[in-house]
């Protein structure tokens, strides 16, 4: 019997510092009601759409965001957002992008981490 107690609380314990590690991405919904959720995914696109352009991915052009599929964040010595969004240009070109921004703690600049047009 305290062998079975024993291993319970190993897998407790286990568990529960599994729990707590700092650095894999979680889902987290999408709302644009959220204004940080917003203003990280607009830094994002004005950051990864004039490098897509300039490297021949994105047709030159005014790009928005129409849908965001997905977006993650990650905590580790920074908050990293990872968003996929379909995006369009007004003139009937689309594209699926995906890029991760991230800021850090003290509340610095957005940087653009990596970015990939995944579908035009």
């Amino acid at each position: 019997m305290k062998f079975f107690i024993a291993i319970v609380l190993a897998l407790a314990v286990c568990s529960f510092a599994n729990a707590q590690q700092v650095g894999g991405w979680t889902s987290i919904p999408w709302s644009a009601n959220d204004q940080e959720l917003v203003d990280f995914l607009n830094s994002g696109l004005q950051l990864a759409v004039p490098e897509a352009i300039a490297a021949g991915q994105l047709s030159d052009g005014e790009w928005n965001w129409t849908n965001v599929l997905s977006v993650q964040d990650q905590v580790t010595t920074v908050m990293s957002y990872d968003y996929i969004v379909d995006i369009d240009d007004g003139n009937g070109d689309t594209a699926r992008m995906n890029f991760i921004v991230s800021i850090p703690f003290d509340g610095g600049v957005v940087t653009l981490v990596n970015y990939a047009v995944l579908k035009m």
